[in-house]
């Protein structure tokens, strides 16, 4: 699991990326939302960015299955098309065979 947040025009934006299963079974959902900032517990532990409602899922599978990657998007929520454009371009640099 890994957490890409950035700003854009002072609002928090953040792409969750959640791997389940290994090999033909993998499934990687990516997850794009407003952030929200969770408060610290203690001194110690600063306040931290934490993914709201997702506004966009995409579900990719395993090449061997032969399945095309599905996307959701959330009918209530809207998104600067940059965003947007950033969520894409994080989901593409992460899939098999785009060099990363």
């Amino acid at each position: 699991m890994s957490l890409l947040t950035w700003d854009y025009d002072g609002d928090l934006y953040c792409a969750l990326t959640t791997e389940i299963g290994a090999g033909e079974d993998r499934t990687t959902h990516f997850e794009l939302s407003e952030a929200r900032v969770v408060p610290g517990g203690a001194p110690s532990v600063p306040a931290s960015p934490a993914p709201g409602p997702a506004a966009v899922t995409v579900i990719v599978y395993a090449p061997e299955e032969e399945k095309p990657a599905e996307v959701f998007f959330d009918e209530t929520q809207t998104l600067p098309f940059a965003v947007l454009q950033h969520f894409v371009a994080t989901v593409a640099s992460r899939l098999p065979g785009a060099g990363s």
